[in-house]
């Protein structure tokens, strides 16, 4: 429950004040990518599926299509663009702080999660090792 306590701590803190936003059109691109990634994964999973807690439902079902085809975590991804989207718009160094620590508790809650995954789903093992985590190609 601290990981997600803490990831929307964060988001707040990066996000406000959403009035004094400035135009970026890095940062406008970043956050429409961001809502890409997140409208694909949410309409890849099932409802009933998706859980914002880092800990499989007993009754869902892997998915590795859509966008989990390409990273296993697009929901954390969105999350990082989208921040970093703010950023560009909004600059400071207590959001660039709050977003760096908001890769940081999403990695470590990504890494608890993958522990239960791994547990609960006999193939996420295989799944793993064939996806990355958060950017495709790289992360």
């Amino acid at each position: 429950m601290f990981y997600v306590i803490a990831q929307f701590i964060l988001l707040i803190v990066i996000a406000w004040p959403l009035a004094s936003l400035k135009i970026s059109i890095v940062g406008l691109l970043l956050i429409f990518l961001s809502a890409i990634i997140a409208l694909s994964a949410v309409m890849t999973n099932r409802p009933g599926n998706f859980n914002v807690r880092p800990h499989p439902k007993e009754t869902g079902k892997l998915i590795v299509h859509g966008p989990y085809k390409f990273i296993r975590h697009p929901m954390y991804s969105s999350l990082f663009f989208a921040g970093l989207g703010v950023l560009f718009c909004q600059f400071s160094f207590w959001k660039l702080s709050a977003w760096l620590l908001l890769i940081v508790v999403l990695a470590l809650k990504a890494r608890f999660e993958e522990k239960a995954l791994c547990a609960h789903y006999e193939q996420y093992r295989t799944y793993q090792k064939s996806n990355k985590a958060f950017i495709p190609w790289v992360w």
